[in-house]
């Protein structure tokens, strides 16, 4: 999430952050204007899943190498000068454009790979897919917001919607994704995004599946010691905490 001259630009990361934890989105934004919290550093954990993610993106790029394909690949660096390089090399037609990357309106970022599939577009007789690579042994569901915003991209460039989009997973095995079968309920979550960081709802810490990788995670158990918050409590459910509050027990004392 950053400000560019005033419009705020997203990215599929912020997306899936967000539909796991709308709080960490409020920190997001307090951050990127200055008035709020410090976050952590990287855990180990958390670079050591970067490192393996790299690793795998890389060996998928190796395969595709080996295997004759003629790849381009984009020199990560200004997003919108890479936007316009990618759109370039996706009129040259190669095999695959690696890195490829999309800019437009509120929403961009880097793929990692875009794929030549012999169906008519407005780019000539081939148009691209999406294909990311995952640590995972199969799809998740938020793999989905990625892979449809990409997509989504994509077709504002090459005129025509990809039918299809692929997650390699850690296992070496290749989930191929309907996009229709998605798309909605992607989009849908764009547009809940957007409506957040134009007109902000509070929101509070509260613990989530993504907390353990989270840069916000000592803020929020920081906030929880303070406020002697239920949620302090050793496995108690947000369903739990909700039900003593409205009974009026909302401190551990």
């Amino acid at each position: 999430m950053r400000d560019l001259d005033g419009r705020i630009f997203l990215s599929a990361s912020d997306l899936m952050r967000f539909m796991g934890c709308a709080h960490a989105t409020t920190l997001d934004m307090e951050h990127m204007r200055e008035t709020g919290p410090t976050p952590r550093q990287d855990t180990e954990d958390a670079a050591l899943l970067q490192k393996q993610g790299d690793a795998h993106e890389a060996a998928h790029l190796a395969r595709l190498k080996e295997a004759g394909r003629s790849i381009l690949e984009i020199a990560q660096g200004k997003l919108a000068k890479n936007a316009e390089e990618t759109k370039a090399a996706l009129v040259a037609g190669p095999d695959v454009v690696f890195q490829g990357a999309f800019f437009s309106g509120h929403w961009g970022g880097w793929s990692d790979f875009l794929e030549r599939v012999e169906t008519p577009s407005a780019l000539g007789p081939y148009s691209y897919e999406v294909a990311d690579t995952k640590l995972k042994r199969r799809a998740h569901p938020k793999h989905v917001l990625q892979l449809v915003l990409y997509s989504d991209l994509l077709t504002e460039i090459q005129g025509a919607a990809p039918e299809f989009a692929h997650v390699e997973l850690g296992d070496e095995t290749r989930a191929t994704l309907r996009l229709a079968d998605y798309s909605a309920y992607a989009r849908m979550a764009r547009e809940r995004l957007e409506a957040f960081v134009a007109d902000p709802k509070p929101t509070r810490p509260m613990p989530c599946a993504d907390c353990s990788l989270c840069r916000w995670a000592d803020h929020c158990e920081g906030v929880w010691q303070a406020e002697d918050s239920l949620f302090n409590v050793a496995n108690i459910s947000r369903g739990q905490v909700k039900k003593l509050e409205a009974a009026g027990v909302d401190t551990l004392k």
